[in-house]
């Protein structure tokens, strides 16, 4: 029944749907979106119309913001429906559609809630910005295609090997962002420098070929222990001139930024230069 309904009903019905949309969406002052109190429901009638084919339908063109309601059946597969497509909008808007990792809307949220907790704890908390080396060339030798292979075995491969309780991010093209809670100078670059290892191990078909290459990338690395008030932008500004600094050193590695809180702590609370040295890093 689903795909006979389909097949019978869908060029039709999705011409008058999407002619009911552009009439009261796109004219101004017709629809006002989520924020508006006032609203106006459009029933339309669809006679044979199962919630499965309906599905397929929204799925195929884009209409899960449309509500779909029974009219003598039980309500609640079409409300856990509603349910399902909030939770899914909800993912999308706070994830990368390509390699599935947290966004940068999401990345900016728990960083100022981590620069929060480090601040009212006293606790170190690493923000490592990580580009990959050379992408444009292997867009432009092996193509888009293959560029996205890289990102999302790269992306994967960051993830896997992060701890449980770090969040990894794509906040560009091919820059990747991970926010080390918890961790200080001294265990955020042993932590980097074994994945800088393993990124080295990834290899990648050439297309057309059994030959493979192979990728690096540059990380930036900046650490904040909750001495001083900061912004968010700050500390991310700190990680990002390192990665310049990376980048502009021959690439492959890690360059680290002083400590943001460093040049606050005052002489009398430490009394030798190796002893301040060994508070901040460890080392």
């Amino acid at each position: 029944m689903n795909a006979e309904y389909i097949a019978e009903n869908e060029a039709y019905l999705l011409d008058e749907l999407l002619s009911v949309r552009e009439r009261f969406c796109d004219e101004k002052n017709v629809c006002f979106g989520k924020n508006c109190l006032d609203g106006l429901a459009i029933l339309r009638l669809c006679p044979g119309m199962t919630l499965s084919a309906w599905k397929i339908l929204a799925e195929r063109h884009g209409l899960n913001d449309w509500m779909t309601i029974p009219l003598e059946e039980n309500i609640t597969p079409h409300l856990k429906h509603v349910q399902s497509v909030l939770q899914t909008l909800s993912y999308k808007t706070e994830h990368d559609p390509l390699t599935g990792l947290s966004n940068r809307r999401a990345f900016e949220r728990t960083l100022d809630q981590e620069i929060e907790r480090s601040r009212r704890n006293k606790t170190s908390v690493s923000l490592a910005i990580l580009d990959l080396d050379n992408f444009k060339a292997v867009n432009d030798t092996y193509g888009h295609l293959k560029g996205d292979e890289v990102l999302i075995d790269l992306a994967d491969m960051i993830s896997n090997s992060s701890r449980r309780y770090d969040l990894v991010a794509r906040i560009g093209g091919e820059e990747f962002a991970i926010i080390l809670s918890g961790a200080g100078q001294f265990k955020a670059e042993q932590l980097l420098e074994r994945l800088l290892e393993k990124t080295r191990t990834l290899t990648f078909k050439k297309p057309h070929g059994k030959e493979t290459f192979s990728i690096t990338c540059s990380i930036g690395l900046a650490t904040y222990k909750g001495l001083i008030d900061i912004q968010m932008h700050d500390f991310i500004e700190k990680a990002d001139k390192s990665l310049y600094e990376a980048k502009n050193t021959g690439k492959n590695r890690i360059c680290t930024a002083k400590i943001l809180d460093f040049e606050s702590v005052t002489r009398e609370t430490l009394v030798h230069a190796n002893e301040k040295k060994f508070l901040f890093t460890g080392k």
